[in-house]
């Protein structure tokens, strides 16, 4: 099981712990769920004092999946150069791709659509937490995979 929150979220999540939307996720990252972290979402993340704290605790306790930053910025050139993300956050998709996560945590609509787009995100089919009723897409989402397992992007655009 693997989960990406994205770094607009990311002050909010740890700053806010008793927050009813944000319980199932603590309670997953205490039981059996990973967070995929890397690249420059890493870096955008660490810019928040309480969540590296944080990012490192789960670090520590082998709650979270540490991609190399080398593969995921590989992939996010890879991402940004196929012309298929409509936000901002190539590095999510890449991190995404590089981990197998197939959950994300984000309120940024256009990152939603690339999430789900499976030439983007593909099988599984990217799916987006937004509050404590999407609990279950936490409990059903695929683990995270080697970075050697990652899929291939289409063609890139002329």
């Amino acid at each position: 099981m693997c989960l990406i929150i994205d770094a607009n979220k990311t002050a909010d999540f740890v700053n806010r712990r008793r927050d009813a939307d944000h319980q199932p996720i603590y309670r997953w990252l205490e039981r059996d769920g990973r967070l995929a972290i890397g690249g420059r979402l890493l870096k955008e993340q660490y810019r928040v004092e309480k969540a590296k704290r944080y990012l490192l605790q789960l670090l520590r306790a082998g709650r979270a999946l540490r991609c190399d930053d080398g593969e995921v910025n590989a992939e996010e050139r890879q991402v940004g150069d196929s012309g298929l993300c409509r936000s901002d956050d190539p590095h999510v998709i890449a991190l995404a791709r590089v981990s197998g996560a197939r959950v994300l945590f984000t309120g940024d609509r256009d990152l939603m659509a690339d999430f789900g787009n499976p030439q983007l995100v593909p099988g599984p089919r990217g799916k987006i937490y937004k509050r404590a009723e999407h609990e279950h897409l936490l409990r059903n989402s695929p683990p995270c995979r080697r970075p050697d397992q990652r899929p291939p992007l289409p063609q890139q655009r002329a």
